[in-house]
Formats: C-alpha cells, structure tokens, sequence
C-alpha cells in the first residue's frame, strides 16, 4: 500500500488528488505548482505553521473535493486513502469522521504535523537559588579557594 502523505504530489497521478491539493493551496492563496516536488505531509505542515484558520469552507472557491463528506467517497479512491492514513496517524478511527466533510479531517487530523513548543517553565525561588550556590561553589573550585 502506498504512503501518500510520503509521496512526492507530482507522483501521484489521480486527478481529485490533485483536485483536493489545488483546493488546499487556494485556501492559502499560494501557487499548487511550487509544491510538485513537496509531500502531502509538508504542506499539511506548512498550512499549519502559516495560518491554520485558513483551512475553512469559506476559503475554498466552489464546492469541490474537500466540501464533499467522507462517507461519499469511494474506499478506492486515493483521497479516501489520504483521509485514512491521516486518521491513523492521529490515533482514531475513520468512522468517527462519517457524516463530516474531507476538511474538517484534515482539519482535525493535520495538527499532528503543527504541534506548538512547550513553554519552559520558571524557576522557583529555591531553584534560583540552589542553581546559583552550585555555580558559586564550582567557580570557587575552579579558583582553588576552597
């Protein structure tokens, strides 16, 4: 079975694949060309880093593959697969998405890609502390004072 969020987008030759990913870029408002040699995954994870609001209905030009449920789409389609793979990698189960349109689960299942840093947390008073005895203590070893 093929990865396609792994696959080059220019590699892959169905036609509502690259549909969907014209209809992506067009959210964004960036050319679908610039990414033919890019994967699904990184522009999933480039839309996440730039402005994730974007991914919504009202972005999108007319009615197309990602405006269409998931429970339309044919199990053999590429898209249907792309939809699959995310739903794996976000850890829940592709028929929690039925009834919902392809964009909320990509949506939903793109933050993976977009995860935001964790915030160092401040010493306390006592760390300080302790932190600057030890740097004291080792620079006074380092002089031979003690």
């Amino acid at each position: 079975m093929t990865n396609y969020l792994e696959t080059k987008i220019s590699d892959i030759a169905d036609p509502d694949f690259q549909t969907m990913v014209k209809e992506l870029c067009h959210c964004v408002a960036w050319d679908p060309t610039q990414f033919g040699d890019r994967t699904l995954r990184f522009l999933l994870m480039a839309i996440g880093k730039e402005d994730p609001k974007c991914l919504s209905e009202q972005y999108l030009p007319a009615p197309g593959i990602l405006t269409r449920k998931l429970d339309k789409l044919s199990p053999e389609s590429v898209v249907y697969h792309v939809c699959w793979e995310l739903v794996n990698l976000n850890r829940t189960r592709i028929e929690s998405f039925d009834g919902k349109k392809v964009l909320s689960l990509i949506k939903t299942c793109s933050k993976i890609y977009c995860r935001k840093l964790v915030r160092a947390k401040k010493l306390t008073g006592n760390q300080l502390r302790h932190e600057f005895q030890t740097a004291l203590i080792v620079r006074r070893r380092q002089n031979g004072d003690l």
